[in-house]
């Protein structure tokens, strides 16, 4: 299960709903009999700590030199990313395989929709919601803003960073695991969602047609 799911106060600012964990998502699989396995949050250990001080540094530059070399530092930045997210995601399928030697069954794994990290099918697109924070003065940086311009308004299709070094890794060690997406958007809002009310949204590790 994603961090986030069991902890908040690893995401981005503005993006917590609650001091700790999302209880409706927990209820609902402990109700169901599963264990829960919480994956690492990779942004935190990528990204300088539980603030994610390294992903600060383009806020509100527009007009500073830095801006300038926002492409350059872009590129480097997502370099370091991957490299760091494809050690986590080894370490995650070892547990996957170490589960599976047991007789133990992975039910899934339940990722976090619009996570430039964790999204199963919406991600982030990264150089649009810089270009948000880059233009947006910090004092006028305010949750709305954050959320429904720099995330939501920036979602795209595909897998998140993270996933997508999980699925790889997976696929290397021919493991298959179902894949669910916590609805982001629809926790923002205040509705209620059902993970498990709906198919997987995708099977990480299998081998691409």
């Amino acid at each position: 299960m994603s961090h986030c799911l069991l902890n908040e106060n690893t995401r981005y600012a503005g993006g917590a709903t609650r001091s700790g964990a999302v209880t409706e998502a927990i209820d609902e699989l402990m109700a169901s009999g599963y264990g829960i396995h919480q994956l690492p949050c990779p942004e935190r250990l990528a990204w300088g700590g539980a603030l994610k001080r390294h992903s600060l540094l383009l806020h509100d530059s527009k007009g500073r030199p830095l801006y300038r070399v926002r492409a350059l530092l872009l590129r480097a930045f997502l370099l370091w990313t991957k490299v760091i997210y494809r050690r986590l995601a080894r370490q995650v399928s070892r547990d996957v395989a170490d589960y599976h030697r047991s007789g133990m069954t992975v039910a899934g794994v339940i990722g976090i929709g619009a996570s430039p990290s964790c999204g199963v099918t919406t991600t982030l697109d990264m150089r649009a919601a810089l270009e948000v924070l880059a233009s947006c003065p910090t004092a006028a940086l305010t949750r709305e803003v954050m959320n429904e311009r720099a995330v939501l308004g920036c979602r795209r299709p595909g897998m998140g960073l993270f996933v997508r070094a999980l699925d790889a890794q997976l696929r290397r060690r021919r493991e298959v695991v179902p894949a669910w997406e916590h609805d982001l958007a629809a926790e923002l809002s205040g509705r209620h969602q059902g993970l498990l009310a709906t198919p997987p949204r995708r099977v990480l590790g299998e081998s691409p047609p």
